[in-house]
């Protein structure tokens, strides 16, 4: 039984400018992981070879050293 006095409401909100707003934040973040991701990858990939390179250089230098007579 309801009293007369009494009065339930209920407000319902539907903001599409807001739901847009925060599906396109999530996009960008997700956007923005991927490319740190590849970057972490490249950066990665780029080091591994310039050590790679430091080190076959240092060894045919010391190859090529042990020739040297003096």
């Amino acid at each position: 039984m309801q009293d007369g006095n009494q009065n339930t409401y209920l407000v319902e909100v539907n903001d599409p400018k807001s739901a847009d707003i925060v599906g396109k934040m999530m996009v960008w973040g997700m956007v923005s992981v991927g490319i740190l991701a590849i970057l972490i990858k490249v950066y990665g990939t780029v080091i591994g070879w310039y050590h790679a390179s430091v080190a076959w250089l240092t060894e045919a230098g010391q190859y090529a050293s042990s020739f040297w007579p003096f």
